[in-house]
This record gives structure tokens, C-alpha cells and sequence, in this order.
């Protein structure tokens, strides 16, 4: 199977798509523009989706600006180090909108609704009430807060390797 980059114009296109979307929730979590959450969802549930598409449209322009993705999904190897460093924060970003609206989901006050359907060989289960929906979400939340943590120990101790071989000896 061939693999097919985005090429910088489709990027934008793309980038802007997303930033576009990205208002809807935005302006509605801020009271702008009239939506319809369920009832005891907060604001900043809607600003957090649309941080998700926001920070996603952005970082399609930063690998626009970068001269585009390859093949196998990093920047190409000229890309000044600022690119790289802006996607980065920007992919952080992503997972720390999903972790929070995800974390919400879990542990929130209020009822959810969740719809669940397991098939099995001798019929289908349909589980009742929202501990399902919640374990699923409060799995998702923790994964992607750790997943967070490692990343920032990670560059942390990058920068620290990068900080150390560039003083003078």
C-alpha cells in the first residue's frame, strides 16, 4: 500500500478547515453564540473540543509553513528546530484538551448517557446506566495524562542534555 503526504496547500487547506470548525464550540463555551449543551455542562467542555480542532488546524499550518509532512508523518529534515518545537507544543496541546474534556466525561458531576452494544456468539448485551461510558472515558483520561507526563520528562530531559553540551567547559 502506498503511503501519500499532504502536500502544504493541502495542509492549509486542511489547517483551515479545522480552525473553522474550531469556532463553533469555542464561541458556544464562551456564551457567544447559542448552543445547546446537555444540561450541566460547563463552558469550557465546548471551549476544550474546539482547543482540540484549534491546536489540530494549527499544527497543519506549522507542517504547511515547514515546507510540508513526509511519508512517514515528520517534518521534513531542513525544517528549522522552532518548527519542530511549535508542533510539539501544539500536539501537547491536543492531548491536554482531549485528557481534560475526557477527564470531565469520567469523573464530572452529573448523569451520562452512553449508548453500548456487545455482541457476543449467543445475543447481544446492552449494559445499563453510565459505569461503562465512564470506566471507557476515565481509562481514555488517564492513559492520555500519562502519556503527557512521559512526554514532558522527555523534553525536559532533552532540553537538559541540550542545555549541558552547550555551555562552554
Amino acid at each position: 500500500m502506498a503511503t501519500q503526504s499532504l502536500t502544504p496547500r493541502g495542509a492549509v487547506l486542511l489547517g483551515l478547515l479545522c480552525i473553522v470548525i474550531a469556532a463553533v464550540p469555542i464561541l458556544g463555551g464562551l456564551r457567544l453564540i447559542p448552543i445547546r449543551p446537555t444540561p450541566g455542562t460547563p463552558g469550557w467542555i465546548g471551549i476544550g473540543l474546539g482547543l482540540m480542532f484549534l491546536f489540530t488546524g494549527a499544527t497543519l499550518l506549522v507542517d504547511a509553513a515547514a515546507g510540508g509532512i513526509g511519508p512517514n508523518g515528520e517534518l521534513p529534515q531542513g525544517a528549522s528546530p522552532g518548527f519542530h518545537v511549535v508542533q510539539s507544543i501544539l500536539g501537547l496541546g491536543i492531548v491536554a484538551a482531549m485528557a481534560a474534556v475526557f477527564s470531565w466525561v469520567a469523573f464530572g458531576p452529573g448523569e451520562r448517557h452512553f449508548s453500548t452494544t456487545v455482541s457476543l456468539p449467543f445475543g447481544t448485551w446492552k449494559p445499563k446506566g453510565d459505569t461503562m461510558g465512564r470506566w471507557a472515558f476515565g481509562t481514555a483520561a488517564v492513559l492520555l495524562w500519562g502519556a503527557i507526563a512521559i512526554a514532558v520528562i522527555a523534553s525536559m530531559r532533552r532540553l537538559i542534555v541540550r542545555v549541558r553540551t552547550s555551555l562552554p567547559r
